[in-house]
C-alpha cells in the first residue's frame, strides 16, 4: 500500500516545479536573446552589397541567338539557372 506524500514533501516537490519553471524560463529567454543577437549579426552584415560588386560581368547568348550581357541587369535582381543535358 503506498504512503500519501506528508505535507513536507508535497511543499518540497511544489518548491521542485517552481523552480524548473524558472529555468525553462530564463533558458527560454536566453535562447531568444541568442536567436536575435545573431540574426542581427547576420543581418547587418550581410546588408552591404557585396554581392554585387564581386559579381563579374559576363555574357551569354539567349536561344534567340541574341547576346545578352549581365551588367545589362544592373540594379535588377537576376537567378542564373545552370542546367546541363546529357
Amino acid at each position: 500500500m503506498a504512503q500519501k506524500p506528508t505535507k513536507r514533501q508535497r511543499r518540497e516537490a511544489a518548491r521542485l516545479a517552481a523552480q524548473r519553471q524558472q529555468r525553462i524560463k530564463w533558458t527560454s529567454l536566453a535562447f531568444v536573446v541568442v536567436l536575435g543577437i545573431s540574426a542581427l549579426v547576420i543581418f547587418s552584415v550581410g546588408s552591404e552589397d557585396t554581392a554585387a560588386a564581386a559579381a563579374p560581368d559576363f555574357q551569354l547568348e539567349t536561344n534567340t541567338g541574341e547576346t545578352v550581357r549581365l551588367s545589362d541587369y544592373l540594379g535588377q535582381p537576376v537567378a542564373l539557372i545552370f542546367m546541363h543535358t546529357y
